[in-house]
């Protein structure tokens, strides 16, 4: 029996290995379409489902069920799960706001994504293992990198999933003024990776040998150009937020003004980053810039009926001509009266105003129909780019509550750590601490927890620091 666990074990850790290359590097083909929706069961679902099934035939046969339960941290994502079953039931049965595919579905993804960190915590239980994991996840970053480059100046493809056309699994390609997505089906995601790996190669830069830390500098580099050439000025705020976390907590407050000195000078070159964060402030929150008037009175008529007025041509092509575009700078088209003329102003304009008028309001109205257990998940649609207010919507304060209590949990168990006698343990934990801050910064606007790459990375990467609670006293400075 012991024989054939450790074989068990052995193959579940290369699971483990292969989805930590897996989901940041193969695009998102749909395997199966889910009828409702456009978001599709994937090739990453099926791995993910026979890796967490495998496990728990693993702890069920090794007798470790009763210390697994006993673990506080499990004992809340237990809760966090059993609020989510309750919420979807009254959801189905007394608020009739989700239908039974749907709010199952949607539950069962943020099963498989959190139970992919203690699957970590338990087959990652040697140094080897630990470093090896580690090592193959700098080259990912590379690669992701690359792929993003390759985009951008060599007209690679592009597989995106921001409308339900593009979701199919159609073969794309960036126009020159769009945002690159490398593998992460958008440019959203890609940014959340990115400013979470910006945040864990902070610290690490101080903690590895003089000889590594060329590679850690140069891929820092590169990474921090492809996330200003997503032009994601949240995730950029994140990365920001969170390096300052890292430098204070590994000690090394005296680089934050050459952090200071970095983000001034990446603000001031002109980038659609830049022009976007420009607009944000005059448009969203001085209310400046010019904005088209109906002059006609059909225009008129047709603005009151929320009609597009402006007739000009189009500077982004559809997915019948193969080509992804996300069009910045020149003259907007399809807009109404009192929007921006300046297509990047219009952008950021529709961003804001789409979450201050419909998004967020509709995740507070389902809060306030259900203040313990929200209206259920799937209830809210695609997206409410706040995961908090989504959240709230969704599970109620019952379900937040236990979400954040798992926060709570990691980041406590994390903490731990940086009083380890290990130097690049100690910095390992400083940044992956400032990636979990950067993460929920992220959260502000963006649905991180549900987005499945992001979200499947951020609680493995979670899982392999807490992992290393088991052996850290054999880890070495490298």
């Amino acid at each position: 029996m012991k024989k054939n666990l450790k074989i068990l074990n052995n193959f579940i850790f290369f699971l483990v290995l292969f989805l930590f290359v897996f989901i940041p590097l193969f695009p998102k083909f749909p395997l199966l379409n889910v009828k409702g929706t456009f978001v599709a069961i994937r090739i990453e679902d099926v791995i993910i489902a026979l890796t967490v099934g495998l496990w728990g035939i693993s702890v069920a046969l090794s007798g470790q069920i009763n210390i697994f339960l006993k673990n506080k941290l499990n004992q809340s994502i237990l809760l966090f799960f059993f609020i989510g079953l309750v919420s979807i039931f009254s959801a189905i049965f007394l608020t009739l706001t989700v239908t039974y595919g749907l709010g199952l579905l949607n539950f069962l993804r943020r099963v498989e994504f959190m139970m992919l960190l203690p699957v970590v915590i338990y087959v990652v239980n040697s140094r080897k293992r630990f470093f090896l994991i580690l090592f193959l996840l700098i080259f990912t970053v590379a690669a992701v990198d690359i792929y993003a480059l390759g985009q951008k100046y060599l007209n690679w493809p592009v597989i995106s999933t921001t409308n339900s056309e593009f979701a199919k699994g159609l073969i794309l390609r960036l126009t020159p003024d769009a945002r690159v997505n490398s593998t992460f089906a958008g440019h959203y995601d890609l940014a959340v990776f990115l400013a979470g790996v910006l945040v864990i190669l902070t610290p690490l830069f101080f903690a590895v040998r003089k000889i590594l830390k060329p590679v850690i500098l140069a891929i820092g580099a590169v990474s921090l150009l492809v996330l200003i050439m997503t032009a994601a000025r949240l995730s950029f705020v994140a990365a920001f937020v969170g390096i300052i976390s890292a430098l204070i907590l590994s000690k090394k407050k005296k680089y934050i003004l050459l952090l200071f000195i970095s983000v001034f000078m990446i603000l001031i070159y002109p980038s659609q980053l830049r022009d976007r964060f420009i607009s944000t402030i005059t448009i969203n929150i001085l209310h400046m810039g010019e904005r088209y008037t109906g002059k006609t009175v059909d225009q008129q008529v047709r603005s009151k009926l929320n009609i597009p007025t402006l007739a000009v041509k189009t500077s982004s092509m559809s997915a019948s001509t193969s080509t992804f575009a996300s069009s910045s700078g020149g003259l907007a088209t399809d807009i109404t009266p009192g929007e921006p003329i300046d297509s990047t102003e219009l952008g950021v304009y529709r961003s804001f105003e789409i979450r201050l008028n419909i998004e967020w309001p509709r995740a507070i109205r389902a809060f306030i129909k259900n203040p313990f257990l929200g209206t259920g998940y799937s209830s809210l649609g695609i997206a409410t780019d706040n995961d908090f207010l989504r959240s709230l919507g969704e599970v109620g304060l019952l379900g937040t509550l236990a979400l954040i209590l798992v926060i709570f949990e990691i980041g406590k168990n994390i903490i731990v750590q940086f009083k380890n006698e290990n130097k690049f343990l100690r910095y390992f934990s400083v940044g992956v601490f400032s990636m979990l801050i950067a993460f929920l910064v992220n959260g502000l606007f963006i649905d991180v927890f549900e987005a499945s790459k992001v979200a499947s990375l951020f609680w493995m990467i979670l899982g392999l620091n807490l992992s290393v609670i088991n052996f850290n006293e054999n880890i070495k400075h490298i």
